[in-house]
């Protein structure tokens, strides 16, 4: 069982050519930086779990995804080990969201304007 997380827009929002310009120079950035800041939540013990996240998520379909058969078990239940991790939560992809959502849109915004 794997946790994936899609990052999603309203493209209706955005004309056609500002959209191909995000899916393909921005949306990869801004996924990369969004994995980084989630995994600094992330559960650690022998560092599977994050490396997971690494080979299975697709950042240009903005995409992230932990793949590993416990991944839905350890980010709903439990009490996380800091031993590893100081910053390990339940949920990280969501504790990671609260925390750094911000800097993802500034980092989209500033990949949109330059």
């Amino acid at each position: 069982m794997n946790i994936s997380i899609k990052i999603g827009l309203n493209p209706s929002a955005i004309q056609l050519a500002k959209q191909e310009k995000f899916n393909s120079k921005v949306l990869p950035v801004v996924t990369i930086q969004a994995l980084k800041d989630c995994n600094f939540y992330c559960r650690q013990d022998q560092g599977g779990l994050i490396a997971s996240s690494y080979s299975a998520s697709q950042p240009s379909k903005g995409r992230m995804v932990w793949d590993t058969p416990y991944a839905a078990k350890v980010g709903f239940t439990g009490n996380p080990c800091r031993d590893v991790n100081p910053n390990a939560s339940l949920m990280w992809w969501l504790v990671g969201e609260r925390n750094c959502k911000k800097n993802w849109n500034a980092i989209a915004q500033k990949g949109m304007s330059g």
